[in-house]
């Protein structure tokens, strides 16, 4: 019994009569002000509908039109109204924001709940909050065909606080060098950020980074920017050796909150209060009143919900040898590629802090040849799972011994370019972290600069902490399980595809994505590097382009350039004939604000395929959605005394929120890891009007399939590649351009082909 995390609603009234006017988009907040408070007014496609909020109203603008409620334009404007009604619905609160409409609670707090459960704890403990955060948002739905229809949907999260003054924070030991500050007390339409902290000087504080010219601000005026990371910062400080048991007891609270229970709790409640509050009055006489939970069923005739079929995992170009799980059947089959794979004695160059040097050689040595007799699992080592023949790791030795952490990144830097100069033909890399270096700024992290290093020479890099490589023998067979899977992956392998089916038309699908480049939330974030990631219908990775650095403006045309650059390379290199069918399928995750992705890749297909049948999709797949399903009759998976996933919908489920809009499930409740998690977003997905390949049923399952392509663990991932890939690439991008001598160069040429950035 699935249900969405919202509730249907009764419009009274059968249309409306308003005001039509044709703007442009740049004119509607000018038009807006000029109107003022009387109107109520709504944008949408090149025109503003205005409807007067009380007879006194004037100097109305545009034509008299009909709405009719019941049809999409009317629905829309009714949508537009009731988010605004609800700043009165809720009047006992103080908005965050007013679009979707958000407020935290007033009576329940996380960081107390979980320090009554710890003991005595410092005063400035009391400080931080963490505060659930609701956010309501009206939803526009079609569950089955031409029956539209709109839904209050809610969402639950948390709000990070610090009200703590800066200069208690400082007395109290905590290193707050490059915090984020923000203002105490921000007017309206200032911003709130106002830069990073530097340090105390008198009763002020001076600022590293900043907006504007102010480079000191009095210490009363701002505090710390509330985040997860900050409050480990301090609060690790503050509590020493508790900070594990407290962190944990917070991370309880907040799956007691938004866990699949938790958050049902809060929608009775939620419901119960809308359904006091109903109707909710509009303008124009509207009145909306406040239903049940939405729930999803099929009916005769129409499935709203579909199982989508279970994907197995290939080992064969004849996709004879296929498995349920992927390390199983790598174990049983080998590698996709094990008959083709060039690289079978491959180099590997061990890079490792001196002081930790023998328990890394014990633990690479179970990594490459497995455990042995000592563990019965079904790890049996890199070397004869992979079917290679030899694979040898060649030790660097980072001298680290009483080095400053600020010396860390040169000393590794040092040596590994001395190493390379005098022999640089390596395969792959192995780059071993002490725990405590791990977590350096970008600028000085050996993570970050040696990556950049052994990059620029073609080699692409697996990262490891002491700490994961000398965990218990248990859990480190399925560490060992991920870090051989991805190495192999970034040596140029192919660990296995999805048994997709091929059609009879040759198949890409193709990931975009971009990196904003700035390493600083104070520059003009105005760089850009497009993000192209492409691969066969059966998820066998073909390449991956960035294109040339660029300005937000010229965006649009990079983007084009590199996106007809790509597919002409493919065409090539597939050698598509005249006449001949193919469809091309692209993932986008959140394209620009106003660039039309879509329009411009269209046309980029349309100039490539002059002389072939194209057909075409283009999906938005996003996690960042305001729709969350729960499966009521879900009751969860108990191991070791805890019940994990309840209310969680298994994987593979597509529900229908719109003509062309579907919710996929890609985490059941036995891939929920822990019980203190909350309920999983199921992945959305949208097929852009433009448009010509349409099966909505085959390009859902498509992308679920995508999810079993991850190369980086043996699990799905809950992102299909398409938009994993361009995610980890932009990630790292952004913040190896903090390094010296970094250039992405290399990454079109040598690595065009590896997975480097598993």
């Amino acid at each position: 019994m699935l249900q969405l995390n919202g509730f249907s609603t009764e419009i009274s009234g059968a249309s409306l009569t308003v005001l039509k006017s044709a703007i442009s988009p740049v004119q509607v907040k000018e038009t807006r002000r000029k109107l003022g408070n009387s109107w109520f007014t709504m944008f949408h496609e090149g025109h503003l509908y205005s409807l007067a909020k009380d007879e006194n109203a004037t100097e109305g603008i545009g034509d008299q039109t009909l709405l009719v409620l019941s049809n999409h334009l009317g629905l829309r404007f009714v949508k537009s109204m009731l988010d605004q009604a609800m700043r009165d619905v809720f009047d006992q609160y103080d908005p965050v924001r007013d679009r979707p409409f958000t407020f935290l609670a007033q009576n329940k707090e996380l960081v107390g709940s979980a320090a009554g459960n710890i003991g005595e704890m410092p005063q400035l403990l009391s400080s931080f909050e963490i505060r659930p955060k609701y956010e309501l948002e009206a939803k526009l739905i079609e569950l089955r065909p031409n029956e539209l229809e709109l839904m209050l949907a809610i969402n639950l999260t948390t709000r990070w606080i610090c009200t703590a003054s800066v200069v208690d924070l400082s007395n109290a030991g905590i290193p707050l060098q490059g915090i984020h500050l923000v203002r105490t007390n921000a007017e309206p339409g200032q911003r709130r950020l106002i830069g990073t902290f530097d340090r105390i000087h008198g009763n002020s504080v001076v600022l590293k980074e900043s907006y504007g010219e102010d480079t000191e601000v009095p210490a009363e005026d701002v505090r710390v920017e509330g985040s997860k990371e900050v409050f480990a910062v301090c609060l690790r400080r503050l509590l020493g050796s508790r900070y594990d048991g407290f962190s944990h007891a917070v991370d309880n609270e907040f799956g007691k909150l938004c866990g699949g229970a938790g958050f049902d709790q809060e929608l009775q409640k939620m419901e119960a209060f809308l359904k006091v509050k109903s109707p909710v009055k509009l303008h124009g006489g509207v009145e909306v009143t406040i239903g049940d939970r939405v729930r999803l069923a099929n009916e005769p005739g129409y499935k709203t919900i579909i199982e989508l079929p279970p994907g197995k995992y290939s080992f064969d170009r004849s996709r004879t040898k296929l498995h349920q799980y992927a390390w199983d059947g790598l174990a049983r089959f080998g590698p996709f590629d094990r008959g083709s794979f060039p690289t079978r004695s491959p180099r590997i160059l061990l890079v490792t802090p001196d002081t930790v040097s023998g328990k890394i050689s014990q633990a690479l040595k179970k990594f490459r040849d497995g455990f042995g007799s000592s563990q019965k699992s079904g790890y049996d080592g890199f070397t004869d799972t992979f079917h290679l023949a030899n694979p040898v790791f060649f030790p660097l030795s980072v001298k680290l011994l009483g080095a400053e952490k600020s010396e860390v990144a040169r000393i590794y830097r040092a040596a590994i370019e001395d190493r390379l100069s005098r022999d640089c033909e390596f395969d792959a890399a192995f780059n071993i972290l002490l725990d405590e270096h791990a977590g350096l700024p970008d600028a000085h992290n050996p993570y970050l600069v040696a990556k950049s290093i052994l990059l620029s020479h073609g080699i692409p890099v697996q990262e490891a902490r002491v700490s994961t490589l000398t965990a218990d023998e248990y859990p480190l067979q399925f560490t060992f399980r991920n870090l051989a899977t991805a190495l192999y992956a970034k040596m140029g392998g192919v660990p296995w595809t999805v048994d997709h089916g091929e059609t009879v038309d040759d198949e890409l699908v193709v990931g975009i994505g971009n990196a904003e480049l700035s390493g600083s939330r104070f520059e003009k974030r105005q760089r850009h590097i497009g993000i192209t990631t492409v691969f066969r219908g059966d998820g066998n990775y073909l390449l991956s382009n960035l294109s040339k650095e660029c300005k937000y403006e010229d965006y649009p045309a990079v983007l084009r350039e590199s996106t007809v650059a790509v597919l002409r390379e493919v065409k090539t290199r597939n050698n598509w004939q005249p006449g001949q069918t193919v469809r091309i399928v692209f993932h986008a995750f959140k394209p620009l604000k106003n660039v039309e992705v879509a329009d411009i890749i269209a046309s980029s297909v349309k100039e490539v395929g002059s002389e072939q049948t194209i057909e075409f999709a283009f999906l938005n797949v996003s996690l960042d959605h305001s729709f969350s399903l729960l499966d009521m009759a879900q009751r969860g998976v108990t191991k070791r005394n805890q019940t994990k996933g309840v209310f969680v919908p298994r994987r593979g489920l597509s529900a229908q929120v719109g003509k062309y809009t579907r919710l996929v499930t890609t985490t059941g409740p036995h891939m929920v890891k822990r019980a203190n998690l909350p309920l999983p977003k199921p992945l959305l997905i949208h097929l852009h009007k433009q448009s010509t390949y349409r099966d909505l049923s085959y390009l859902s399952e498509q992308v679920l399939n995508f999810t079993t392509l991850s190369w980086r663990s043996t699990l799905p991932s809950e992102k299909p590649v398409t938009i994993l890939y361009s995610s980890l690439i932009a990630e790292l991008l952004a913040r190896m351009k903090s390094v010296d001598d970094w250039s992405p160069a290399v990454l079109n040429t040598k690595l065009r082909n590896s997975k480097w950035f598993l």
